[in-house]
């Protein structure tokens, strides 16, 4: 008896060690996904000096919209692969080749079975083309020939998708119009090309009142990343999943629960008010860094996130002015690449770049205020870009440019 009694010891000894261990380990594991956060409330309390863009960017494209066939007055969102280049402008989606060439328009204008009440967004994949309608709640499909293939019903309140490949869609909630109370209200959400659900991804708002607010959006590796102000998470969506990848920490800087439910004060006041808050961020991602750009204190701030080591890293620079809308007019990332446009907002929905769009006379402007202050790293760059400019007419379409990330 005694004997058994000293071995069943033993085995409840050996028990509560493995359990011992089995905690340890998920311990570890927990302690593993809290390290991924892009921690801004520490990088802002000690600054760095700022980084070159040519330590990111290894090549600027141009592309010059052909016109007058194709003369734009304004562009609203631009999308691009390796074949096609797609410019969303007032009422009309349209149909570049990748060098520019005007090819055709994508659809038509109207209240047809095939045709578009507005557009209210696009995405482009391969040689897919996707149009939210606006107002009727449904996205049609085209190819890049113009011919038309489908539509997909869509929930009201959606305004940005992205398309994944020809049966997968993401959808991202109308910002600055939804209640952040609203029980429908998702995060992001995966819908087939039927209509039907694969996936919402909702959770508890920080805050119990005010408006959704413009969320980060961009690509990497054929993931749509997503930051809502919801809860400050940014989540990965694929085809079939939707799940979160990093925290961004904005401490003291974020915005207030009384700045966000603010809806009655006037844009300069807004601006004054929101100026001790972490504000309009964007995202780009290469394979082992994410580059960030935000507002704070009136000034743009420009960093870099390592995935290796998880630091985070950001400086600012100076606006050249603010209008009365407390709009930051200049004090742009420097472009030593070949002295041209110096971005301060990073727009990127495909991987491997960031694309900005850019008149001519403000692209001549800024090359030639650059080309007398700037040392830029590649000499022949700026005067292939010199020659391009000297080339440009005032009333030609905006320029289409293209920061190719370092891989």
């Amino acid at each position: 008896m005694k004997t058994t009694q000293i071995l069943i010891g033993m085995v409840m000894l050996l028990i509560a060690c493995s359990d011992s261990k089995t905690q340890s380990n998920q311990g570890t594991k927990s302690a593993s996904s809290i390290e991924k956060i892009i921690d801004l409330e520490k990088a802002i309390e000690n600054p760095i000096e700022p980084l070159n863009l040519s330590d990111f960017v290894e090549d600027i494209e141009y592309i010059r919209p052909e016109y007058p066939a194709s003369l734009v007055d304004m562009i609203f969102d631009v999308a691009l692969n390796e074949n096609y280049l797609l410019l969303q402008v007032r009422e009309r989606l349209l149909c570049y080749s990748r060098d520019g060439k005007f090819l055709r328009e994508i659809g038509k204008n109207g209240q047809g079975p095939k045709e578009y009440l507005g557009i209210r967004a696009s995405s482009l994949h391969d040689s897919l083309v996707a149009i939210h309608s606006n107002w009727t709640r449904k996205i049609l499909w085209y190819n890049t020939a113009g011919e038309y293939l489908k539509e997909t019903p869509v929930a009201d309140g959606i305004l940005n998708i992205d398309v994944l490949n020809d049966d997968r869609i993401v959808i991202h909630h109308f910002p600055h119009t939804t209640p952040i109370d609203d029980p429908n209200l998702c995060i992001v959400g995966i819908i087939d090309s039927k209509g039907d659900t694969i996936q919402l991804k909702k959770a508890k708002p920080y805050y119990s009142k005010g408006q959704t607010l413009q969320q980060s959006i961009w690509k990497y590796n054929d993931i749509v990343r997503v930051l809502s102000c919801i809860n400050d998470t940014v989540y990965s969506v694929s085809k079939d999943e939707i799940f979160p990848t990093y925290v961004v920490n904005f401490g003291e800087y974020k915005v207030s629960q009384e700045f966000f439910s603010d809806m009655h004060s006037s844009p300069s006041e807004k601006s004054e008010k929101g100026r001790k808050f972490i504000r309009h961020l964007s995202f780009s991602e290469m394979f082992d860094k994410i580059l960030i750009t935000f507002i704070y204190d009136k000034k743009n701030w420009y960093g870099v996130h390592s995935k290796q080591s998880g630091e985070t890293s950001v400086w600012s620079v100076k606006p050249d002015s603010i209008n009365k809308y407390g709009f930051l007019k200049g004090g742009g990332w420097v472009n030593d690449v070949d002295g041209g446009y110096s971005v301060t907002y990073l727009k990127s929905n495909s991987d491997g770049y960031f694309i900005r769009i850019v008149p001519p006379d403000e692209l001549k402007a800024r090359f030639l205020e650059n080309k007398e202050r700037i040392k830029v790293k590649y000499p022949e760059k700026q005067k292939k870009l010199e020659q391009l400019v000297n080339s440009l007419d005032d009333d030609e379409n905006p320029v289409i440019i293209i920061y190719k990330l370092k891989k």
